[in-house]
Order: structure tokens, then C-alpha cells, then sequence
């Protein structure tokens, strides 16, 4: 079994820039698909740390 690296972990299309204006607290995101999924997720900011998470 394959151990999987951070550059196989899917990426955010957030920038930087995004994260700055972001005030610290939770953030909901919602993605959406061509195929029509959709993908709920949350982001929680404190200071210069950024932890996201699909609960």
C-alpha cells in the first residue's frame, strides 16, 4: 500500500490573498461540479493557522 504524499492531497483553489481577508472563526465552502456534486467544506482560521475538514 502506497503511502500518499501531500502533493497527491487534493488542493484548495484559495489563494494567500483569500486567507488574509478571512477573520479567524469558521468559514463555509461549497464546491461545485460539473457533474453536479456538491462538496461542503469547512475552513476554521486562527491567526496564521488554517485547518479545513468535511465536518
Amino acid at each position: 500500500m502506497r503511502r500518499r504524499d501531500e502533493s497527491d492531497a487534493p488542493q484548495s483553489p484559495a489563494k494567500p490573498e483569500f486567507f488574509a481577508e478571512v477573520n479567524d472563526g469558521r468559514v463555509t465552502l461549497t464546491f461545485h461540479f460539473r457533474s453536479g456534486a456538491q462538496i461542503t467544506y469547512f475552513i476554521t482560521k486562527s491567526g496564521t493557522t488554517v485547518t479545513g475538514s468535511t465536518t
